[in-house]
């Protein structure tokens, strides 16, 4: 991630924007009790001053200058002051933490709002996005949490701070320059280790996430480790252990590098500010002995001034310059809020027909001058069935992806239903029902995953089983414990998952059951499938799609023998159109594929 310098302006617009998110955050209890940490900041000048007037009675007890009665009240007034001092205490602790715990859940619902929401082509990772959200989620968010509920504690250690001082500037100003002096060291240290901390946490993201990702390999306790298994029949464990130690090694020596200097400075500072300290209650010591009259309460006022003071101005000082210092990950987790989002339609309107029109369309990826797409116009009728092939990179997924609205057409311009799909994008998306080549495993139950597609109307129990046996779903299910209502996937209670080509199935099904769809598209729907269940897709594959337009994209020619329509891509663009016959004729690059593959089914 590139470091970018932050002004001070800047700087207060996103302090600001952390001080609107964390009051927002807060319940109202925690905002009343941090309104009354604004009163609770006088605390400590107050229970200074009060603590000298005690000494002072106390020592005129004994030389029959003070009365009893006044004493037992000041000491009474102390006891409260006391109390008051602890309860706040108890209560800012219990709240900080369950604001702390407020501001990291919104945080995570940010994110997940983001990426829910934000333009597909971010997630392309243009302008870094995929890199911006890993450090969101693996080192910014606690940290943002964290400095956002340390704006108001600032504040309030602002009051107490203005307090402090302006009883102790009352007995000596030289005793507050020197106790501020003396906390410039760990301000000063707080700031640099937060830059360095930063730079070492951007620098080192990539590093520790493959650590991460090669113990995930070694232990297996993460369901995308789906490699265990060869790991050990391979015996290839040697190697990745000693990979994920050489990374880790390398990691964790930097960050102990950091740590051993940031706590040697740390320590330093921390005896500079104690000789400070010393030397303030000698100069406190050597005015009650120039001049007794001054009482020991004087004394005492410095001692514990002295101390209140310098915790203080390190919370405040030391606190801010976290906070600033942290500036660079709420920027960050700002900027991955403020990621522009899609255009979607408030009232999206229903398409009673879906003629599909792509009208000189070109397409390039960010970051890319090869067109993935390139000046490509054809026009596909309600209903009708067509498949899409070509070799790995020819353009057939990029044209699914423009239909779907996932990407934004460089040139061009793309209808359905004669509306362009860019006004139209949720309509659009409601239109089509696609079984992506990666599609979802819920880990939930069987029905759940099928009716996820259309939560919005009850489930026909009739319906959803004529779902599932169009795709050849409900043999399986049938089968299940609990059938339909049966719990699947790696956190099930029974550890219950289902196979590759039943999952594929539950997949499939899930988009058949989407009422509203008029378009079906299926990323090699047999890739998973075993040859019987392929047969039976091709053999059933006008009742499982339908009068939807259905577009097939598949590396297994086979399937084409059942669509209207072949579409053959090649660098971007659409070279041959046509049925299966009419390519076998014309002896293009379709055939030439068909036979490649057919070989290899030819008895010899």
């Amino acid at each position: 991630m590139k470091e970018e310098r932050i002004g001070f302006r800047q700087s207060l617009r996103i302090a600001g924007r952390a001080l609107a998110v964390s009051c927002r955050t807060m319940g109202g209890r925690s905002l009343a009790v941090s309104a009354v940490g604004f009163l609770a900041a006088f605390l400590p000048a107050w229970i200074s001053t009060v603590l000298a007037r005690f000494t002072d009675q106390v020592k005129g007890l004994s030389q029959g200058e003070a009365a009893v009665g006044g004493t037992l009240l000041t000491l009474g007034t102390l006891t409260l002051l006391f109390l008051a001092q602890a309860a706040y205490g108890a209560a800012q602790g219990y709240f900080g933490e369950l604001n702390t715990q407020r501001t990291v859940k919104y945080i995570k619902r940010t994110i997940i709002d983001c990426t829910s929401r934000v333009q597909y082509r971010y997630l392309d990772n243009e302008a870094d996005f995929r890199n911006r959200l890993l450090f969101a989620e693996q080192e910014g968010g606690i940290r943002v949490a964290e400095s956002m509920q340390q704006v108001l504690l600032v504040l309030q250690n602002l009051v107490a701070f203005g307090s402090l001082v302006t009883v102790l500037f009352g007995v000596s100003p030289w005793m507050v320059l020197a106790l501020l002096l003396a906390c410039v060291p760990s301000v000063v240290l707080s700031q640099l280790q937060k830059d360095e901390e930063y730079k070492e946490k951007t620098k080192g993201m990539k590093e520790g996430a493959m650590s991460v990702h090669l113990f995930y390999i070694c232990a297996g306790a993460n369901e995308r480790c789906r490699s265990l298994l060869d790991v050990r029949f391979g015996g290839i464990f040697p190697w990745v252990k000693r990979k994920w130690r050489s990374v880790s090694d390398g990691y964790l020596e930097k960050k102990n590098a950091m740590t051993r200097r940031h706590v040697l400075c740390n320590c330093l500072a921390d005896i500079l500010r104690n000789v400070f300290y010393v030397g303030v209650l000698l100069l406190a010591v050597r005015r009650i002995y120039q001049d007794p009259s001054v009482g020991l309460g004087v004394f005492m006022l410095v001692f514990t001034l002295s101390g209140q003071l310098q915790a203080t101005t390190t919370k405040l000082f030391v606190g801010a310059a976290r906070f600033f210092g942290d500036i660079r990950f709420m920027k960050d987790f700002f900027a991955l809020e403020d990621t522009p989002r899609e255009a979607l339609e408030d009232h999206p309107r229903t398409f009673d027909r879906a003629d599909i029109v792509f009208d000189h369309v070109s397409f390039a990826y960010p970051g890319s001058e090869r067109l993935a797409l390139d000046d490509l116009s054809i026009r596909i009728a309600q209903g009708e069935k067509v498949a899409i092939v070509g070799e790995n990179g020819s353009g057939k997924s990029t044209f699914i992806n423009l239909l779907s609205g996932i990407h934004e057409a460089t040139e061009g311009r793309i209808t359905m239903g004669g509306f362009d799909i860019r006004g139209n994008l949720r309509a659009v998306r409601r239109a089509i029902s696609v079984v992506f080549q990666s599609f979802g495993r819920y880990e939930t139950t069987i029905r759940e995953n099928i009716t996820i597609a259309d939560g919005t109307k009850p489930v026909v129990e009739e319906r959803l089983r004529e779902c599932a046996r169009s795709t050849g779903a409900l043999d399986f299910i049938e089968k299940q414990p609990k059938g339909f209502d049966e719990e699947v996937g790696t956190f099930s209670e029974t550890g219950n998952d289902l196979s590759g080509g039943q999952w594929q199935k539950i997949a499939m099904t899930r988009a058949v059951y989407r009422d509203g769809a008029r378009v079906m598209v299926l990323d090699e729907p047999t890739a998973a499938l075993d040859p019987l269940a392929e047969a039976a897709l091709y053999r059933d594959f006008s009742r499982l799609t339908g009068d939807r337009t259905t577009l097939l994209i598949s590396h297994r020619l086979g399937i084409t023998s059942v669509v209207d329509r072949v579409l053959v891509f090649d660098n971007g663009r659409i070279v041959e159109d046509g049925s299966h016959q009419d390519l076998m004729r014309i002896d293009g690059l379709y055939a030439k594929m068909y036979r490649a593959q057919a070989q290899w089914y030819v008895e010899k």
